[in-house]
């Protein structure tokens, strides 16, 4: 694993646990040995879903990737039915309890639950992996290497499955001690080219100062204080909610900016109106999102893993004109990327190759249940945007799941699919007690957003 793959399971606790995931609606009915024949015949498209994540006693190298010898479809594939004339609360609520627990770490770190008994008929399918495996984009791809562009496809061919003999303790260990050997020349053999070339010590420097210049006001004092910046617990709730991509489009066409600049802006008026409702003063007020950004080279698009930087966005919830809102969020967002913040940040997050994976996982153990960096995190991840089904059935919605930790007890994840783009709100419920609230809140801000776009045009 690289290190920032292997971060998420030295960082994860019983209480944070760092999968992800979604909710795909499919039409109609699904039974569990329908989903476990079509994966069977699918699984040879995710070598990965057939291998466990492996340590060495002594975290000499971070943690490798063995084929589990006791590999098996069926174990990572369950059902649960929902009680007779169950409610989208109640779907809501299966999937936060689905989504709370840690992933079992002696097989593959995946896992898909059907849900039974939806309303329409329909039938929910859950599927979580651990962030080890993927960021939002792989986890995308890992979505349609499972489905198909038609109803009935052509199956793929039987593949057997002939898993590499086990690793002994004592090949495990001796492996850790090449790794770290060969990882130690590799990084001594970069940091002397580096030391070589002064042009791209000069650009590198350029660009670390260019982020930590842009970054600065987030970096010398910490995120204002929210109910939902606390230690997080076990407890999770769960809230989606859906918006037309043409929508989107339509503001983003009357105020101007990005896609992503209409989503900030939309949350930023949804959290305004909460905390306001809740008895905050927000006049003045800018909390702050940690936004994930792809950093893939176009070669490795397909690729598995976490390749992806960030920008500190903020978000001005006190600003209660929706017109205006939205000239600070895109205001802001540009002088992020005028100074490649993602760059910078990017370059910042290679040096924790130099720590020492033992350190790592020794700091995964002690790092406190908190930080004050930012707010929340606002992930927006492209899907597909044509129909797609899985064993035959149309995936009609597709929710998307995003976990909390460390302080951050409510983050948002966003993810379009054919026509639509759907929000995922994840929480604490000791934190924050009404989730449903914040979904409406920010429901109402994209409707305000909406008439200001329309104002604007006719103007």
């Amino acid at each position: 694993m690289t290190s920032m793959d292997a971060s998420f399971l030295y960082f994860e606790r019983p209480s944070q646990p760092l999968h992800i995931g979604s909710t795909c609606i499919l039409e109609g009915p699904l039974s569990r040995d329908e989903m476990v024949a079509h994966m069977r015949r699918r699984i040879h498209r995710i070598p990965r879903y057939r291998q466990r994540a492996m340590f060495d006693s002594l975290n000499l190298a971070h943690p490798t990737w063995e084929d589990d010898p006791a590999f098996d479809v069926g174990r990572h594939i369950t059902e649960v039915t929902l009680p007779e004339g169950a409610t989208d609360a109640d779907v809501k609520r299966e999937i936060a309890r689905i989504f709370a627990p840690m992933l079992p770490r002696d097989r593959p770190l995946w896992r898909m639950v059907l849900l039974q008994g939806l309303p329409g008929g329909r039938t929910g399918m859950t599927s979580l992996i651990h962030h080890c495996m993927v960021d939002g984009v792989s986890g995308i791809e890992l979505l349609t290497a499972i489905a198909d562009l038609a109803p009935e496809v052509e199956p793929d061919p039987d593949m057997e499955y002939a898993p590499a003999p086990p690793v002994d303790p004592v090949t495990r260990a001796t492996q850790a001690w090449r790794e770290l050997l060969r990882s130690g020349f590799e990084l001594s053999s970069q940091s002397l080219n580096w030391a070589l070339d002064p042009q791209q010590q000069v650009r590198d420097l350029q660009t670390v100062n260019r982020a930590l210049g842009a970054a600065s006001p987030a970096l010398l004092r910490p995120a204002p204080p929210t109910p939902f910046n606390r230690p997080v617990t076990g407890a999770r709730s769960y809230e989606s909610l859906g918006v037309s991509f043409a929508e989107i489009r339509g503001v983003r066409g009357a105020l101007g900016g990005t896609i992503n600049d209409v989503v900030l802006t939309t949350l930023s008026g949804g959290l305004g109106h909460y905390l306001r409702g809740r008895g905050l003063k927000t006049e003045g007020v800018e909390l702050r999102a940690m936004v994930p950004v792809n950093v893939r080279a176009e070669a490795d698009q397909s690729a598995l893993g976490n390749q992806v930087s960030m920008l500190i966005a903020t978000l001005p919830v006190g600003v209660v004109d929706p017109a205006e809102r939205h000239a600070a969020v895109m205001g802001g967002m540009n002088k992020l990327k005028e100074a490649n913040q993602a760059g910078g940040f990017a370059l910042l997050t290679r040096l924790s190759d130099l720590v020492p994976p033992a350190v790592q996982a020794m700091a995964g153990m002690l790092v406190p249940n908190g930080q004050s960096l930012f707010n929340l995190v606002c992930t927006n991840v492209p899907g597909p945007q044509i129909p797609l089904y899985i064993a035959g059935r149309k995936m009609e919605e597709h929710w998307p799941l995003v976990p909390v930790s460390m302080g951050l007890g409510m983050n948002v994840a966003l993810t379009s699919y054919n026509g639509a783009l759907y929000w995922g709100i994840c929480a604490d419920p000791n934190l924050v007690p009404d989730l449903p609230v914040v979904a409406a809140s920010i429901q109402q801000s994209f409707e305000e957003l909406k008439a200001a776009a329309m104002a604007a045009a006719t103007v």
